[in-house]
């Protein structure tokens, strides 16, 4: 999903990586065969919502990371700042 599934949706709806939502997961039904008989997956849904991070200690980097995207795009930060 990370190497090849993702970048596909960046390029689809043109946006870059530290525009995703931090948290989310993406679930995949298994689709028909390829026709080499190797199995194909179909997008389910994204979520985002409705996600619990794992392991334990995700919920300390998680922080980490959206601290670190804050700082880096001051436009956001202050908006988020004005809002509390």
């Amino acid at each position: 999903m990370e190497d090849e599934w993702t970048p596909q949706l960046m390029s689809l709806l043109d946006i870059e990586r530290r525009d995703l939502p931090m948290i989310w997961d993406a679930d995949f039904m298994l689709g028909p065969p390829g026709s080499d008989g190797t199995d194909s997956y179909v997008l389910g849904e994204i979520n985002v919502s409705s996600v619990s991070p794992i392991p334990d200690e995700a919920p300390v980097e998680i922080a980490r990371r959206i601290a670190d995207r804050l700082r880096s795009k001051p436009e956001t930060a202050a908006a988020v700042y004005r809002s509390s």
